[in-house]
């Protein structure tokens, strides 16, 4: 049987930011590591560094010691094979969704002619091909996420990254693009890591669940969920991993509140 490819990898990492002349320590010593193909949600407090973990993993900023490894290799700077999504969808007012979809390809010297060719095959993918002459305002909230989506997925990563994306969208949206993700997930097999702070999100998407706890971040529970999608959260294993994940989180130093 093949090995199975290590894609991410945290050794010993902590991260400070400067506040004020003040040392603010937001991650100590994290290790971990995430493999090809896995979708692993990050889930913490707010104010954990959830986000932070993310930005180290795309290269957008650096730890202050210990390693982040992508492919075994130190990450050094942000890179295609890492796309990041985020929750305000950054989407470009100007341009339609095709445009916004294709923008990302430009970059990587595609003509304009194949650029919105490729942009049109990723509006396909998440269903979205018929509204590539609107404009943004003209799309719901959920449609904005999926043309982020979209845009990540175009440039091909290894890895996509995803800081709460669903986290301004109303109950219904949010169910609606889980199982989008879910089906899109089957059907690229990307590596995802997915941050929230919602544990039943977690359950109902992640192979593995990575907790963090509370400021200054550290790696509290790794957990898989051995049960098979779609889940059925009656399900006594399903269950038993909720109820571990909560009694950690009850601990008084990483209490997270009554949204979970």
């Amino acid at each position: 049987m093949d090995e199975i490819q290590s894609k991410i990898k945290f050794v010993n990492v902590s991260k400070s930011f400067l506040n004020h002349k003040k040392e603010d320590r937001i991650l100590t010593d994290l290790n971990f590591e995430i493999f090809a193909e896995e979708f692993v949600c990050v889930l913490g407090p707010s104010g954990s560094g959830k986000s932070t973990i993310l930005g180290l993993i795309a290269g957008f900023i650096k730890s202050n010691s210990g390693e982040v490894l992508f492919n075994s290799k130190p990450v050094k700077r942000p890179d295609s094979s890492r796309a990041l999504v985020f929750q305000e969808y950054a989407l470009f007012p100007w341009l339609n969704i095709l445009d916004n979809v294709a923008f990302g390809l430009t970059a990587k010297n595609y003509s304009k002619a194949k650029a919105r060719e490729t942009a049109l095959e990723y509006l396909n993918l998440v269903g979205l091909s018929g509204y590539k002459d609107h404009s943004v305002n003209q799309i719901s909230g959920g449609m904005k996420q999926r043309v982020a989506i979209a845009r990540a997925l175009a440039v091909e990563p290894e890895v996509l990254l995803m800081d709460e994306p669903f986290g301004a969208l109303d109950q219904q949206n949010r169910e609606n693009m889980q199982i989008e993700l879910l089906r899109l997930f089957s059907k690229t097999r990307k590596t995802i890591v997915f941050v929230t702070h919602s544990v039943d999100e977690a359950l109902k998407l992640a192979d593995r669940i990575l907790v963090i706890g509370n400021k200054p971040g550290r790696l509290l529970l790794d957990i898989t969920v051995p049960v098979s999608r779609p889940r059925d959260f009656n399900s006594p294993a399903l269950f038993s991993v909720r109820n571990k994940i909560l009694d950690k989180l009850a601990d008084p130093d990483f209490f997270i509140g009554a949204d979970i």
